[in-house]
This record gives C-alpha cells, structure tokens and sequence, in this order.
C-alpha cells in the first residue's frame, strides 16, 4: 500500500506540474515550418501486468532502456498487443516504456520546437533527456509539448514515454479490474491477485504509441490554430490564434509589426479574396459546394494564412475546407438542403499485426474499397479516426458521421 501510495503521488505531480496541450493542426511542412518524423524501431520495455508502476518509482526515463534485461524493439506507429509470440504481450494492462534517440541541428537554432505524438493509448508520461516534459490523458487524440528548452542541439537526445492502457469508470472508453479468487472443491481457481480487465465495449483495447511521431520546427511566433466554418450559402466564418514566445493569443501585438494575411484559392488556384486580420466573417458570392459521392463533386477551398513581420512573411499555414450545410428533420437527413442517404459503414481502423497502428496502405485500400462498393459514407466507431482519414475523407468526397467516443458511458 505504500509503494501505490507513493505512485500516487509521482503521477500527481506529473499532473500538476506539466504544461497544458493546447488546440494544435495537422503537422505541416512548408517554407517556414519542418519537422523530422520520429517513426521507426524504438526501445521497448514491458513492466509486470497491473504492476504498481515500477519505471516511475525507479525513474527508468533517467536509464539506456536499451540496456535493460527484458528490453526489446517495439515499431512506432503500431500497437504492441499482436506484435509477440505470447498472450501477456497481447493481454498486457498497465506500464510499457518507449525509448529513442534523436540528433538535432544547430541550424535549426532560429526555430521553436514541438515534440508531437498524434494517438498514444492511454495515458502517456513524456521525458525528453532525463526532463519531465508532459503528460498526456485519452487515446485517438494529437498533443503536444514544447522542447524548445529542453534539446540539445547538435547533440543526441533521448526521447523517453511511460504509457498506460489501464481503464476505469472515469476513462473514455471506460472498463473496470475484476479480481477473479473463486475456489472449487477447496481449491483456488487463480491464482493470488488474478484478474481481468472488463471492457464496457465491443473491440479490443489496443494500445501504445498508434499514430506518427513528430519533432515540429516552427518560427518564434507561429499560427497555433484556424476554426473555419463555410455554409452551402457562401457564408464564411474563421478565427486564427497565433502564438508567440511570450504569450499565446488570437491577435498580433499591434507594438510587433506583425499582421496576419489570409488569401482564399478556389479549386483552379485562382484567387478569390485577400485579407487582414485574425477574424473574418463573410459572404462569398459563386462559390461551388462540396458533396458526398454520387451526388455532385467534393470542391474544397484552400486557405493560406501567413504571418508578415515588417512586411516579409515570417510562417505560414494552408487548410483546405469545403461549403456545406448539413441539416436533418424527424426522419430525414440533407446535406446542402438535398436529401442524403447513406451508403456505408460503420469502420474500426484495427488490422493484421498493427492493431490500431496508423498506416498509409491500409487507410488507402479501405477508401479504394469503399469506391468499389460505391459507398458514400462511414461512421467511426467508437473513437475519433486518424487526422490522415479525415483528409482523405474530405479529399475524395466521403461523409463522415463522428461518432461520440463515449461508448459504454451513455
């Protein structure tokens, strides 16, 4: 009891002292913004199941995981539970330890930089060289975390994550721990501490590090997010926050000679208005709407929102989107005021080997699939889809019905 109590209270002061993840897009690299792809073979280290959190009390993050006894190689995007020879890897609940190492530039000394995990399950405690850089609640889900600070450039560093797929009543999804002790005819059934993780939902609990891993290269002030929204009657509403080395903000500093340009590209590249400012609302006459497969094409818009200092264009950031307008009655959904009927699926992204595990090919033969019978649509059950999904949704004229990732909680 008193080693939980004292994993307790390291996990608190994980919690309460780590920054906070801020909304962040998609992992872009342009003329003023890089980043180095982090995917590949990294250590890999398995704690005793339902352990009380060994790698924390001993601080692993501080150790060459390499070097462990039990240490083994672990591909990053992929979920470890198929990737064994035995059922304790594929039924494994609690810690697995993730290590790599990076050498960084002093070129890139000018820049900011973000270490970005884009779907770890479930919970996620992240080191970068012995430092405690953040943590992380809720798989399917981009975060974040600044180590501008914390690299060394020109030099290796080591990039250390502690995760965790245990669930409870308070996670999403949500499961519990059933101890099974049943004895029969005097003796024990289980042994001591036995015990089951239950799942309130119908699909297996993959788990680690899903989805690519990034190192962001983006300039001292930056655009940090754009909401847009673009209705089938040319309404066109967005808001741009930027960020800075002192303050995150949805305004430029009007002492800073810094102002934010927004230029909208239709389909063709051809220029449909240029303004200034982080807030627009507006009406743009003739555009062309986007529509789901079989009843029309799906014509998205480009957004180019850059940040000029005295001038000179600083960083920038392209979004595509589409005008449309989805409205439903009693018994009927429209999108653009047309009746929409769906033809698809409900989808899980698992696969053979890499469970949940992000990956091109597959994401491209399942669309190629869903072409072939003339689907529309797809619904994501029961957790948000990888940011590359929905792109290439948009891009080739799918709906998509969002899913709320509460199953088993409602």
């Amino acid at each position: 009891m008193r080693l939980r109590a004292m994993l307790s209270v390291v996990i608190g002061l994980v919690i309460a002292f780590v920054p906070s993840v801020d909304s962040i897009l998609y992992v872009q690299q342009n003329e003023y913004r890089f980043y180095d792809q982090l995917d590949g073979l990294w250590t890999f280290v398995r704690e005793p199941s339902n352990s009380i959190g060994i790698g924390l009390l001993r601080e692993w993050h501080l150790f060459d995981l390499s070097k462990f006894n039990n240490a083994t190689v672990m591909p990053v995007p992929a979920a470890y539970n198929d990737l064994g020879a035995d059922a304790e890897t594929r039924d494994h609940v609690g810690w697995v330890w993730y290590q790599t190492k990076i050498w960084t530039s002093e070129r890139d000394s000018a820049y900011r930089h973000f270490l970005r995990f884009s779907s770890v399950q479930y919970y996620a405690i992240v080191f970068v060289n012995n430092k405690l850089i953040g943590s992380h609640e809720g798989g399917h889900l981009p975060f974040e975390f600044e180590v501008t600070k914390t690299l060394l450039l020109g030099r290796e560093n080591r990039i250390t994550v502690a995760v965790n797929n245990t669930l409870s009543h308070e996670t999403i999804p949500p499961g519990e721990f059933v101890y099974l002790q049943r004895q029969r005819r005097g003796f024990k059934q289980y042994p001591d501490g036995f015990f089951k993780q239950i799942p309130d939902f119908d699909f297996f609990n993959y788990a680690g590090i899903l989805r690519p891993v990034y190192l962001t290269k983006k300039p001292a002030t930056f655009i940090q997010d754009i909401v847009i929204e673009a209705f089938a009657d040319g309404t066109l509403l967005y808001d741009i926050k930027t960020n800075s080395p002192t303050k995150q903000s949805n305004s430029i500093s009007s002492n800073s000679q810094e102002v934010v340009v927004a230029t909208m590209y239709d389909e063709n590249d051809q220029v449909i208005f240029i303004t200034r400012g982080v807030h627009f609302r507006g009406r743009i006459e003739g555009i062309r709407l986007w529509w789901p497969r079989g009843m029309g094409d799906p014509i998205l818009y480009l957004l180019e929102v850059r940040i000029l200092t005295d001038g000179t264009a600083t960083d920038a950031y392209r979004i595509k989107f589409g005008f449309r307008t989805v409205s439903f009655t009693n018994d009927q959904l429209f999108i653009n005021g047309k009746p929409f009927y769906c033809r698809g699926f409900g989808m899980h992204e698992d696969f053979e080997l890499i469970g949940r595990g992000y990956s091109a090919v597959v994401m491209t033969k399942d669309f190629n699939m869903l072409e072939w019978m003339n689907a529309n649509c797809y619904r994501t059950s029961h957790y948000p889809y990888s940011e590359e999904r929905a792109l290439e949704a948009d891009r080739r004229g799918f709906a998509v019905i969002t899913e709320t990732p509460g199953v088993g909680l409602l």
